[in-house]
């Protein structure tokens, strides 16, 4: 890297780590979220405030928590829009470095295998909880409960951000080494929040989104520790950012009425079991009619439920029941995979935007076909984002039912979600574990070797020679 690559590096990162000792000051001597990091992390923090490292966004955005519980709300929100324009910066110039690719890489597997940890804990005490024998023990597990969401929340945000900014490496032009070209936007091209999909014309206000921050990432921070390390733990704070829609009510579901399909000029006979054979006009738009009636039927039901739930888990969450609150989630989950788009909505609407990412993690983990039917169906609801989340959590599961996954989708239709589960895979794996898959089913070696060339030419010729290597089919480019 030439003398003015590193120059940059350094203003750009040391600028963020001013700006971050500046944040700390002003969030004072009371003890907050960054006296827990500094408990958890010491080595961590000391090379975020030295500039030598850069902190996960949910870090900043906690300690932004701080600040407005020392200083007020408007000055954390005032330095929250500067804070993420130098984190960015900060961020861009930290991973542009030669090295930067194979560093992010490494620390994306690290964080990997914290969120299954964290994961499997959570459930872990969430069972010990429901068998709690006493109320003391109770207690105690509920504190301790919350604590393991919060570090499930923030590795799942943490893992997020991470992929994002890998992506965004990744997507830059290659220089050769040595040559240092400065981009008008150093800016990583991390998506920002996603806005729900468009709510009915009478839903209300309680529908409208919560405003963002345009994070790469945001993970909870509505828990304030009261005091040093995992003492005790306040439950049933807002979200930061959302805390205006917190709870609002949410308007009543209308079904719009179903038109009267055309009828011949005769009315059509009497039906129902009561009139088997009797003469009618079984005409294709009476039936038309009648299945019309039944799909809005359904999606009235699937609608409320999925309200319901949401208005459930919001009162648990706001009670600190967050025992029942994962019990419920996976009750849902149990369900049918097609409602994930709505209870997904729902929950948005409820305030509860990181259970999304929840809902999303707990998907990924249903046996293929269900996985397949939540991806298809979150995609033809337009909520494409997460379907790519959730394909791109499932990449680390065994081959055989990652071809399971993609085979389903690619007869559903959905070919480009297909795609992004295979483009998953070939950026996780090497080309011999990726060119696998291949051996479930023939039908898989050209969308794989479509997703190999998405991700890079060369990653293509690496898959397609693994194919042919494997006495699989694999065309040259």
């Amino acid at each position: 890297m030439e003398r003015g690559a590193h120059s940059q590096v350094i203003e750009q990162v040391g600028e963020f780590a001013g700006y971050l000792r500046g944040l700390v000051g002003a969030a004072g001597d009371t003890p907050g979220w960054y006296a827990v990091f500094a408990e958890r992390d010491p080595d961590g923090v000391r090379a975020w405030l030295d500039g030598t490292d850069v902190p996960p966004w949910d870090v900043v955005l906690a300690l932004l928590q701080d600040v407005a519980t020392a200083r007020g709300t408007h000055p954390a929100q005032e330095a929250a829009e500067r804070a993420r324009r130098l984190h960015a910066a900060a961020v861009a110039a930290h991973d542009a470095v030669p090295g930067g690719e194979a560093a992010l890489s490494s620390r994306l597997d690290v964080l990997l295998r914290e969120r299954q940890y964290a994961v499997l804990h959570e459930r872990d005490v969430a069972a010990a909880l429901r068998g709690a024998p006493t109320h003391a023990e109770a207690e105690r597990l509920g504190n301790e409960l919350a604590w393991a969401r919060d570090d499930r929340e923030r590795a799942v945000a943490r893992c997020a951000e991470v992929q994002a900014r890998l992506d965004a490496v990744r997507s830059r032009p290659a220089v050769p080494d040595g040559w240092f070209r400065p981009e008008a936007d150093r800016t990583p091209r991390v998506p920002p929040p996603r806005a729900p999909a468009a709510p009915p014309a009478d839903a209300g206000p309680a529908a409208a989104p919560a405003p963002g921050d345009g994070a790469p990432a945001q993970a909870r921070t509505d828990h304030r520790p009261s005091g040093r390390g995992r003492k005790e733990r306040p439950r049933g704070g807002a979200r930061y950012g959302g805390a205006r829609f917190a709870g609002a009510p949410e308007a009543e579901v209308v079904v719009p009425p179903v038109g009267a399909a055309p009828q011949d000029d005769a009315a059509p006979g009497p039906r129902g079991a009561r009139f088997a054979g009797a003469a009618g006009h079984d005409t294709p738009h009476a039936r038309e009619a009648a299945h019309g009636h039944i799909d809005v039927r359904e999606a009235h039901v699937r609608r409320e439920a999925a309200r319901a739930t949401a208005a459930r888990m919001a009162e648990l969450r706001r009670t600190g029941r967050t025992g029942e609150a994962y019990v419920l989630m996976s009750e849902a989950v149990a369900g049918p995979p097609e409602d994930a788009p709505e209870l997904a909505a729902a929950l948005e609407r409820s305030g509860l935007a990181a259970d999304v990412a929840t809902l999303l993690w707990e998907l990924a983990a249903q046996p293929p076909h269900r996985l397949a039917a939540a991806a298809t169906a979150l995609d033809s609801a337009g909520r494409g984002d997460d379907c790519r989340t959730l394909l791109h959590q499932a990449a680390a599961r065994p081959a055989a039912e990652i071809a399971a996954t993609a085979g389903a989708l690619l007869d559903a239709g959905h070919r480009d979600a297909a795609l992004s589960l295979l483009v998953a895979l070939v950026r996780a794996r090497s080309p011999e574990a990726a060119a696998g898959i291949a051996h479930e089913g023939a039908g898989l070696v050209g969308p794989l070797l479509d997703a190999a060339g998405l991700v890079s030419v060369s990653k293509r010729r690496d898959v397609a020679a693994a194919l042919r290597r494997a006495g699989l089919p694999g065309r040259e480019i």
